[in-house]
């Protein structure tokens, strides 16, 4: 099946309609805290006194450390209307120091005028992203070299086809300098 263009095809949009099923399926569902599930940010924003006394768990950004904010950036649609922005919610009972910048998780209970009742928090360093991002584009220049040096595209048959001889950039670069230097 894969062997002709027609398969090929029929392959790549089975599975984006697969892709696309899961995204909606996905997109739709509803917190399940018996799951482990439990409301968070889009929740809130969306209906925030359904869910006061209950468990919750949100991300943010501290904004104050006395007492401790946090920012929390939510985007939900309702009745066909697409609402975005940022909720100030103060938490109470955080066990560990934070500083400004910094990005604490807060599971806890929810309650009135934009509070939690800090069971427990996760506290990420703002330094933690920028090495986050480093590392990754690292690593995704690492495997575009690799797919460029081993593999080519046929254009005939719309495939990767594995080199019969592989790139060499980084050798071909290192003899090119040896040749120039000696």
């Amino acid at each position: 099946m894969l062997h002709s263009r027609v398969g090929r095809a029929t392959a790549i949009c089975g599975l984006l309609a697969v892709l696309f099923a899961l995204m909606v399926g996905l997109g739709t569902a509803t917190p399940a805290p018996e799951l482990g599930d439990y409301p968070a940010e889009d929740a809130l924003a969306a209906d925030y006194d359904r869910y006061v006394g209950e468990s919750v768990q949100v991300t943010g950004t501290v904004t104050k450390t006395e007492p401790v904010e946090i920012a929390v950036g939510y985007e939900y649609a309702d009745n066909g209307e697409y609402h975005s922005g940022t909720l100030t919610i103060m938490v109470q009972n955080v066990d560990k120091a934070v500083a400004e910048g910094e990005s604490l998780q807060v599971y806890g209970t929810l309650g009135p005028d934009q509070t939690i009742t800090a069971q427990s928090s996760v506290r990420v360093p703002a330094v933690n992203y920028t090495a986050m991002y480093i590392v990754s584009a690292i690593a995704g220049l690492w495997t575009l070299g690799r797919l460029v040096c081993g593999w080519r595209l046929n254009w005939q048959t719309w495939s990767l086809c594995r080199r019969e001889h592989r790139l060499r950039p980084i050798q071909t670069l290192l003899g090119k300098v040896r040749e120039v230097l000696i």
